[in-house]
């Protein structure tokens, strides 16, 4: 093989730069044509990945679609069955009262099913939204065919225990109005009712009624109630 010193002598010293002019023209229309190759297969590979990216984020956008409507369609649903439970439950509420109140008048308007006489029907007590206070009601009833007129007065003892010792409080003394007894007048029944304060620390167990009748005849009445509220209920309401 000639070395470039010996193919100059060879050809001519013009002749061997054109060869080499030749030979870089032709390296270089090469490099020219790897690189627009490159490029074109780079374009390509780019273009493709695009448009896979589009495709995805179509496809995302149509899902993220989709889970919002089902999310909004779950939520309605969850509303609408929530809306369902409340109105079954006041429905609930609403057939126990009436079945509450038939019974009630049941006993006034048809007393041969009932015992005779003056009764403590029952004795209400509902906590507030105010700590420490609570409302009652107290009803009193003449099961009696023949309805005289019943008068006299109430007085509700609440026993528990006060910081850990027994206690007992006069409902009277812990409402507002400065009354000794609860008055009472009527022929078929009558509801007490009013608002009051336990102490703090007080913790209620039971309740017991005491009626002193002056009307049709002088009588006492006595009836004892449970605390229906819980205990912590009572401790919640009073902190």
């Amino acid at each position: 093989m000639l070395s470039p010193k010996q193919l100059k002598s060879k050809i001519g010293a013009m002749r061997f730069y054109l060869l080499i002019m030749a030979l870089l023209a032709l390296v270089a229309y090469l490099g020219i044509r790897w690189g627009n190759h490159q490029y074109d297969y780079q374009a390509r590979q780019i273009a493709g990945l695009e448009q896979s990216l589009a495709r995805v984020t179509k496809e995302n956008n149509q899902l993220t679609k989709s889970l919002n409507i089902l999310g909004v369609e779950l939520e309605v649903e969850r509303l609408a069955n929530q809306q369902m439970q409340g109105n079954l439950t006041q429905n609930l509420q609403k057939q126990a009262e009436i079945r509450r109140e038939l019974s009630f008048y049941q006993k006034i308007m048809a007393p041969e099913t009932q015992e005779q006489g003056v009764v403590v029907d029952s004795l209400d007590i509902e906590a507030t939204n105010s700590p420490g206070y609570f409302r009652f009601a107290l009803v009193l009833m003449q099961k009696d065919k023949r309805k005289d007129l019943v008068q006299g007065q109430a007085q509700v003892l609440i026993y528990g225990s006060q910081d850990g010792h027994p206690a007992t409080l006069k409902l009277t003394s812990l409402m507002e109005d400065d009354i000794e007894a609860l008055g009472f007048r009527f022929r078929y029944f009558e509801v007490l009712e009013g608002l009051f304060k336990l102490p703090e620390g007080f913790i209620p167990q039971r309740m017991e009624v005491d009626c002193n009748l002056s009307k049709p005849k002088k009588g006492e009445l006595k009836r004892s109630f449970e605390w229906l509220l819980s205990v912590s209920e009572a401790v919640e309401a009073n902190s």
